[in-house]
């Protein structure tokens, strides 16, 4: 007789855990749902951010490549004005 109190006891703890859970389910699932997309959320900001960054570092370095070039070119057209004028010197003696 006890043995069956206990069983049945044991079935009504089950069956109102369960009927809590139940309750509690949909804010559950939505509280994790929310969170999964904070997370995504935060995930594509730093994916942006290291994008940009990204991109920035390309930039500069082609803009560093730029200057390098213009500064060679430069180069270049004082050696021709230099030859230019010692060509110019030799002609008028």
């Amino acid at each position: 007789m006890l043995a069956d109190g206990l069983k049945m006891m044991l079935a009504m703890a089950l069956f109102f855990g369960a009927m809590y859970l139940y309750a509690w389910m949909p804010e559950i699932i939505a509280a994790r749902k929310e969170k999964q997309r904070e997370k995504e959320k935060l995930q594509k900001t730093v994916n942006r951010e290291a994008k940009k960054l990204e991109l920035q570092k390309l930039r500069e370095e082609k803009f560093q490549t730029v200057q390098e070039r213009r500064a060679k070119i430069r180069e270049h057209f004082q050696w021709l004005e230099k030859m230019n004028k010692q060509i110019e010197q030799i002609k008028n003696k």
